[in-house]
């Protein structure tokens, strides 16, 4: 049987693109998107609209890249595949998703705020 893990999303940046570096110097660039959708309300028929986050990472070259052009209210299309996460919190175990993005196109460019965007912190 086949498995498939995908994701897509076309959306605006929220906040300029955050830098990072891995204990190995292995960079890893993390941004929020908003992605816009609507529906029709069955009962009154009235389209509504709403706006999801996502968090997306992205790791290598694709990673300096993201910090080096892409800033608050950017578009971009991000596809990629998503990963489970637990840690602990306070003794409780929290659950969540990664979004790792494999392929990203700049759809309209905004430079970040500072060209350093948070460059150089290590993460574990």
């Amino acid at each position: 049987m086949k498995n498939l893990n995908r994701f897509q999303f076309i959306g605006n940046l929220t906040k300029d693109t955050e830098l990072r570096y891995t204990a190995k110097s292995t960079p890893i660039a993390i941004f929020d998107i908003a992605v816009n959708g609507s529906y029709k309300d069955q009962e009154t028929g009235e389209v509504k609209e709403y706006t999801d986050f996502f968090r997306i990472k992205v790791w290598g070259k694709a990673a300096e890249n993201a910090a080096k052009f892409l800033g608050k209210g950017s578009q971009v299309f991000v596809e990629g595949s998503m990963r489970n996460t637990q840690y602990e919190s306070n003794g409780q175990k929290v659950y969540g998703i990664d979004y790792i993005a494999e392929n990203i196109q700049y759809l309209n460019i905004k430079s970040p705020a500072s060209s350093s965007a948070v460059a150089g912190k290590k993460t574990d």
